[in-house]
């Protein structure tokens, strides 16, 4: 439907404050880890973008995903600190996100890889409950 750079433009600068304008958003990660973890971000944007035609719900999601992505980052920046894992497990626990330690992350990059991991999971099943309930076909390929 949109190319990626289409949908990019489609989305404000307003809209995508809570990622690109927060210094805190990224802080205390490795350039990496930051790169990977913004570039996701924003895709999570686009995609809210092409499903979302209301602007209130758009924005409300919007918001929902910068305040996730905050809690993110403080369990990123908490695994990498010495003897703090077991506080960056508990944040995964409040977070419901327990799964990401079945295969034991080895260091920042592998756990926000396993973290997306999980995460995209839970959007194609809570994307296939939905359909379950008469949703249209064609929003599953076109939002999946």
């Amino acid at each position: 439907m949109f190319s990626p750079g289409e949908v990019l433009m489609l989305i404000s600068r307003v809209q995508l404050a809570g990622f690109l304008d927060d210094e805190f958003m990224t802080e205390g990660l490795a350039e990496d880890v930051a790169k990977v973890f913004i570039n996701w971000l924003i895709e999570r944007a686009e995609k809210l973008v092409v499903c979302e035609k209301n602007p209130v719900l758009l924005k409300l999601k919007l918001q929902r995903w910068a305040n996730k992505g905050r809690s993110i980052r403080k369990i990123l920046v908490l695994w990498e600190i010495e003897g703090q894992r077991a506080n960056s497990h508990q944040l995964l626990a409040a977070e419901d996100m327990v799964e990401v330690l079945e295969e034991y992350p080895i260091d920042c990059m592998s756990l926000l890889l396993r973290m997306i991991k999980v995460l995209t999971k839970r959007d194609r099943e809570t994307l296939h409950s939905v359909t379950a309930f008469g949703e249209q076909p064609e929003m599953k390929r076109k939002c999946a």
